[in-house]
């Protein structure tokens, strides 16, 4: 089969190669790959410095997708072939600390690569990346990170719901739910960041701030949802946002909004998202930055120890992938979310480098890869 295969720690050089399975282990399924979903956390890895990245290579990219299960392992119960699944790179076992303790995203299971699935022609073996490597024809994954959906959904909107829509929708709903009328700062105008919006509408938030410095973004932003935009080029931004929200009152901060999200790749806007918070609000943070294993922020002390905001971690939406991907689903084949407005690029397999670099500058909103096209 072919596979988009990362071939150089330090180098963002992606080659499409001919790959062979290895025997399938027992609790692994091979997935016929329609559609991946492409996005920053793909190509972030790429450009980072070898040694704090620590990902071996060659490795087969793409973190989550959506496909057919094509085979199974001897010891797999819950699936069977013709299955169609949605791929995430967070395991649910439903067995360790985590997935018992209700807080299944940090599953002792996952694993930035799986063991080795594949062979090059030339004979190196080679993992998918987060244990799916979803960019290529088929992928192998361990069958706790796969999720049957009963749906006639088209593939490409499935390849969204892993990411970026049970990110935004599970943070906004699960991790911090917005509460009706509330005021919603959202930092990112990008996939994730539309996500936060449209769930921030669909659960009767107030204002629905976006922040974003690409006028094409914040245009999509209000076509989703978001009541305001904010560029952040254009003065500061935390006042802009503390204007718009209001000031509630008292001696701590009273101005700024109730439910801060931010996904804007960029540390300093998690800083931003602090300030932009009032006391006893939420602050979500998403980001995978550009220098995401270097990168630092800061805090002023009093403030961060007596404004009584809560700081919220999101990996995967905090979702329960068997709980909560048919859930997502649903709102999906419901109307209440626009997953098909999303995306606006699709790209076979050989065009993997045009799909990274029309995201990484940002004129794609949700570019999916179709290995089989």
């Amino acid at each position: 089969m072919k596979a988009a295969v990362w071939t150089e720690l330090g180098n963002p050089n992606i080659e499409i190669r001919e790959v062979e399975a290895l025997p399938l282990r027992p609790h692994e399924i091979v997935v016929r790959v329609e559609a991946a979903n492409v996005s920053v956390s793909d190509y972030f890895p790429l450009t980072n410095h070898p040694k704090t990245v620590g990902q071996p290579v060659p490795q087969i990219l793409g973190h989550c997708g959506a496909g057919v299960v094509i085979e199974i392992g001897s010891r797999v119960e819950r699936l069977a072939v013709g299955d169609k699944v949605v791929v995430t790179s967070t395991p649910e076992c439903g067995e360790c600390h985590f997935c018992v303790n209700n807080s299944p995203e940090f599953c002792a299971e996952m694993a930035w690569m799986g063991p080795n699935t594949y062979t090059g022609a030339d004979g190196v073996e080679m993992a998918g990346n987060a244990y799916v490597g979803a960019f290529a024809e088929h992928m192998i994954v361990p069958d706790i990170q796969a999720t049957k959906v009963e749906t006639d959904l088209p593939f490409d909107q499935l390849a969204m719901v892993a990411l970026p829509i049970a990110t935004g929708v599970g943070a906004a709903l699960r991790i911090a739910p917005i509460t009706p009328g509330a005021d919603v700062v959202v930092l990112g105008a990008g996939s994730v960041g539309i996500s936060y919006i449209q769930a921030a509408k669909m659960v009767g938030a107030g204002t629905i701030v976006a922040v974003d410095p690409l006028p094409h973004r914040r245009a999509l932003a209000l076509k989703f949802g978001a009541t305001h935009v904010v560029d952040p080029g254009a003065g500061d931004p935390i006042a802009a946002v503390q204007e718009i929200t209001g000031n509630k009152g008292g001696m701590l901060a009273g101005a700024g909004g109730d439910f801060v999200f931010e996904a804007a790749a960029d540390a300093r806007a998690i800083e931003q998202a602090w300030d932009m918070c009032r006391s006893g609000g939420h602050v979500v943070l998403c980001s995978v930055t550009d220098q995401m294993m270097t990168a630092k922020v800061t805090f002023t002390a009093l403030p961060f120890a007596v404004q009584g905001k809560t700081v919220h971690a999101c990996q995967g939406g905090g979702i329960s992938q068997r709980r909560d991907i048919p859930w997502i689903v649903k709102m999906i084949e419901r109307g209440q979310l626009d997953v098909a407005g999303m995306i606006d690029g699709h790209y076979s397999l050989a065009q993997i480098n045009d799909a990274m670099t029309d995201m990484m500058a940002r004129t794609v909103l949700a570019p999916i890869l179709m290995p089989q096209s």
